[in-house]
Parts: structure tokens; C-alpha cells; sequence
């Protein structure tokens, strides 16, 4: 299990965003600052791939409804993986059903934010997650 510092040096954070939608990374990217590096991916099989290939974000951030592998099933893969079950997950989504929420959090994602969203909100939550992660990580240790 790789560790991550959530004080890194400036740009240091990586976080995996998986969504198609453009417009949604642009707005996070602006959002998100020189804090965050932001690696976007478009479908679910392309993120798992990366993912395989031995990248470890320090955050993962999915749609659900995303092409060929969904959000629900990403969280499942990545929770199902030794090397990748403790990867923090939010999950930004347009399905704002609390049934899908509770069911997302019940499977894994830390955090369910719908869209339209407050990039600001997403960069408090993401620092959050990231400093819970890092106490848990530290007194695992």
C-alpha cells in the first residue's frame, strides 16, 4: 500500500477524476488550484487500466454515469483490490436519488456530491477526505 502525504509540496495531490464530461474538469481544475493534480479519464475501463498500470492517486473522484465500466463498478474494482482499497473515492454525480447515495456510500465512496456542484465544496470535501486519510494511515503506522 503506497502512502500519501496530504502536505505535499504545491501540485503534489494526485486525484483521478473519471468523467466524460470537459466542462467538469475544466471547473475543477480551476477550483481545485495548484493544490491538485488533476489526471482526467473519460470511461471506466480506461481509468482501471491506469489504475492497474501501478498509478495510485491520492484521491479518485467518478461519475456514475460513465462509459463502458460504471462509477458503481469502479468503486466495487477499487475496493475490491488489496492495492487499492484504501484509496479515498468521491463521487460527483447528476443522480441525486438518496437511494443511489446511500447505496454508493454503502459500497465504498467517502463522499457523494451532486451536480450542479460548488467547486469549492468539492475542494473542502477532497482536503477533508485527504486529512482523515492521512490520521488513519498515521495511526495504522
Amino acid at each position: 500500500m503506497r502512502p500519501f502525504n496530504y502536505h505535499k509540496p504545491t501540485g503534489s495531490v494526485n486525484v483521478l477524476l473519471v468523467d466524460e464530461d470537459p466542462y467538469v474538469a475544466n471547473v475543477l481544475r480551476q477550483a481545485l488550484g495548484n493544490d491538485f493534480k488533476l489526471k482526467v479519464i473519460t470511461n471506466g475501463i480506461e481509468a482501471m487500466h491506469w489504475l492497474e498500470q501501478g498509478n495510485y492517486p491520492d484521491l479518485i473522484i467518478t461519475e456514475l454515469e460513465i462509459p463502458h465500466l460504471d462509477g458503481h463498478e469502479l468503486i466495487q474494482l477499487v475496493r475490491g483490490s488489496n492495492l487499492m482499497a484504501h484509496l479515498p473515492i468521491i463521487v460527483l454525480s447528476t443522480q441525486d436519488d438518496s437511494s443511489i447515495r446511500i447505496e454508493c456510500l454503502e459500497s465504498g465512496a467517502d463522499a457523494y456530491l451532486t451536480k450542479p456542484f460548488n467547486p469549492f465544496e468539492v475542494r473542502a470535501k477532497a482536503r477533508a477526505i485527504l486529512r482523515r486519510a492521512q490520521a488513519s494511515m498515521i495511526m495504522a503506522s
